[in-house]
């Protein structure tokens, strides 16, 4: 160990890790006691570690605040590049949430502490673009917790060239979705890094949005909602402090804090407001009785009202109404926090629009169950204008949609049943659908259509037949599938546009007249554990830019392809069964890229896999087995990698490679197809064959002719 680094004497080794070291310092003149962090630049992380010292020195250089670490200077001695820095005797803030012994109140406001460290950061335009705990540490000023957030060798300065635009820096556990989205890093994806650490500070170190690889949690941050919290992570907080997790793990931007002030005023406001003292318990009714007492409004025959909207004018915020069996013909605007409950079953209660919706809904929180909603012609049955309601057990009948969700609504459906003429259920921009069992059928544009900036969630839902497509994603729209059944859609039953997003789990898409799964450009797709069964064209059709995910899925009986991918598509599958379609199991078009592992291509009527001009793919232990036409074809100008595969049992040639096609095999096994293992053009290329591979079937190359004619194994001409 040396002695010095420029005018710093080095006291003891403090840390190490894989770029470098930090020292315990000493500066002599100053008397004052450093932090030392070193690179080597002979070290095999030389160039990129010295350009994040340059960064951090540069960033840090631009900030003094009480928590933020200061860094006093930069420098270089004999090839060792160093920072100095302020000495913080502290700890890490990742062990002290995983450790659990500090109370939760004291970790909230470390984190309150490090908010506003990050807005003095941003109010000097530097983005951190790193925030997680391993970058916090805590230091004790009498007793009390004081924040410093430190490392600033990925930050981005303004417009600086040290970072490129579309590029991730950082750790994906705490990177925000439209970071993700675009590499494009801003004052608010580091405040939605923060409400990671604010969701493991309350569960003791647990992530909020989890998976078994990078992959996997990149498509939790960016489709689903954060884990739910549990009864015991609440246990030292205030319940309030939920509403603050949410807004700060929002996937809009806009519907975050507006800056780090906001955000550590809000923790800080959830830990010590003092909840009002209770309101005594509003009626349970409004009607006065004449004896004096207190009931619901019934609404109907024999009840204290004829009308829906004369109930409603008379009822008070938390009212139950009743609607007793009747045919109420009249629109109904919902302004307040009620109950509205049908008496009996559903067909018998109905409420049907007058030339506009049935039931338009204004309030933020409104409970909806057990009746009939219908709409006049050219009209919607339901329409949220911005509020928030559940709805249980109820039929909606519509001309023109069941329900209209509109910018801003929140609405959730439980075993609903909606019959369609246009759209089951719009949800419109920044407006938010659950849909829990029930069916849509019927729709002639689409069963669920989520427009740009929309967010839909499906759980046990059926989507039945109709002209349109099941499920339309617009650009920005998402859409999350567990457990549903889209069948009978004439149009197709999921299709994504360009930048949508769409996740199914454990889904059916059935017999539609096109495509189980259209992905347009650049739209986003991942299935796990689906089936995509009896479609007249591909079961799963990847255009132009779109970027899918296959994992456990089966892909069978399709009159078309089973997937195909066409220009600049990137498919992935892991452990999908591809088996019995019409055409090609799996089409690799111009342009396109396809990983397959662990899957299989079987029993097509016509080839297993087809890797069009322009195509590349990588198939990693997959078998090719029983199909009708070629297992594997490679065409003029496409590229095949395959390891550890198994072609076998092909009612024609196991591999055909054509005219100017490249294709290795490491470690496959080629045997029992009925004309011969691999058969080469008169003009192909012979495949790169390397790592023991077992091809039983012979070679043959096609004469002048056009005639197949065995030629002598490769390796021995």
């Amino acid at each position: 160990m040396r002695e010095r680094l420029g005018k710093f004497e080095i006291v003891r080794l403090l840390g190490k890790g894989a770029m470098g070291e930090v020292y315990l310092g000493r500066d002599v003149r100053l008397g004052r006691d450093v932090a030392l962090k070193v690179v080597h630049s002979g070290s095999a992380f030389g160039e990129e570690a010295q350009a994040r010292f340059e960064r951090e020195a540069q960033a840090a250089a631009a900030l003094n605040h009480p928590h933020v670490v200061t860094v006093y200077e930069f420098g270089e001695d004999e090839g060792v590049h160093y920072l100095v820095m302020e000495l913080v005797e502290g700890e890490d803030f990742e062990a002290l949430i995983r450790d659990g012994k500090a109370p939760k109140a004291e970790l909230l406001e470390v984190l309150a502490q490090v908010c506003e460290g990050l807005a003095y950061a941003h109010s000097r335009g530097v983005i951190h673009r790193d925030i997680k705990p391993s970058n916090m540490l805590v230091a004790r000023h009498g007793g009390r917790p004081h924040a410093k957030l430190m490392d600033f060798g990925v930050a981005q300065m303004g417009l600086s060239s040290l970072t490129q635009t579309g590029t991730w820096m950082g750790t994906v556990n705490y990177m925000a979705p439209e970071y993700l989205d675009t590499g494009k890093a801003t004052a608010s994806s580091d405040l939605f890094a923060v409400g990671v650490i604010l969701y493991e500070v309350l569960t003791g170190g647990r992530k909020p949005f989890q998976g078994d690889t990078a992959t996997a949690v990149l498509n939790r941050i960016l489709l689903h909602a954060p884990e739910p919290l549990r009864p015991q992570d609440l246990s030292e907080v205030p319940g309030r402090m939920v509403a603050v997790l949410e807004k700060a793990l929002a996937k809009s931007p806009s519907a975050r804090y507006s800056d780090g002030l906001a955000l550590a005023a809000a923790i800080r406001g959830a830990l010590t407001a003092v909840a009002p003292p209770p309101e005594p318990p509003a009626p349970a009714a409004t009607v006065v009785r004449p004896e004096g007492g207190t009931q619901p409004i019934r609404v109907g025959k024999g009840g204290q009202a004829l009308s829906l909207k004369v109930a409603l004018r008379n009822a008070r915020p938390g009212s139950q109404i009743i609607l007793l069996p009747g045919h109420y013909r009249e629109s109904v605007v919902v302004d307040k926090d009620v109950s509205i409950q049908a008496q009996g079953d559903p067909a018998q209660v109905v409420l049907e629009g007058v030339g506009g919706p049935a039931l338009t809904l204004q309030a933020p929180g409104v409970a909806l169950k057990g009746f009939t909603l219908r709409a006049p012609a050219g009209e919607t049955a339901f329409l949220s204008a911005g509020g928030s309601a559940q709805m249980e057990d109820c039929v909606l009948e519509g001309a023109e949609s069941c329900a209209d969700l509109r910018s801003g609504a929140s609405v959730q459906f439980r075993d609903c049943r909606m019959e369609a003429g246009g759209v089951g259920v719009r949800v419109g921009e920044d407006a938010q659908l659950r849909l829990q069992g029930g069916r849509v059928a019927g729709s002639t544009q689409a069963g669920i259509l989520v427009l740009p900036g929309g967010q839909a969630a499906l759980q046990d839902v059926e989507i039945g037949e109709g002209s349109g497509v099941g499920i339309h994603v617009e650009a920005r729209g998402q859409v999350v599938l567990e457990g549903c059944v889209v069948r009978g859609a004439a149009a197709g039953s999921v299709e994504v546009e360009p930048d949508g997003r769409a996740q199914l789990t454990r889904c059916t898409l059935a017999g539609s007249r096109y495509a189980g799964l259209l992905a347009l450009e650049r739209s986003h797709a991942v299935l796990e554990d689906c089936e995509l069964t009896g479609h007249t064209c591909a079961g799963v059709h990847a255009l132009a830019g779109a970027n899918v995910l296959l994992r456990g899925c089966r892909v069978r009986e399709n009159a078309g392809f089973g997937l195909s991918v066409m220009d600049r598509g990137l498919a992935t599958l892991d452990g999908c069964a591809i088996q019995a379609n019409g055409g090609a199991g799996l089409l690799i078009h111009h342009g396109a890229t396809v990983q397959a592992r662990n899957s299989s291509f079987s029993e097509g009527r016509a080839l297993g896999v087809d890797c069009a001009e322009g195509g590349q793919g990588v198939l990693d232990g997959c078998e090719i087995a029983g199909n009708a036409g070629v297992g594997v074809q490679v065409e003029p100008g496409g590229s095949l990698l395959l390891v550890r595969c198994t072609l076998k049992e092909g009612r024609d040639t196991g591999l055909l490679l054509l005219e100017d096609s490249q294709a290795t095999l490491e470690e496959c096994v080629v045997h029992r197809n009925a004309r011969g293992g691999i058969l080469l053009a008169r003009e192909a290329p012979d495949p790169v064959l390397r790592g023991g591979n077992r091809i039983e079937d012979g070679f043959q190359r096609l004469d002048a002719g056009g005639n197949p004619v065995k030629v002598a194994p490769l390796g021995s001409r």
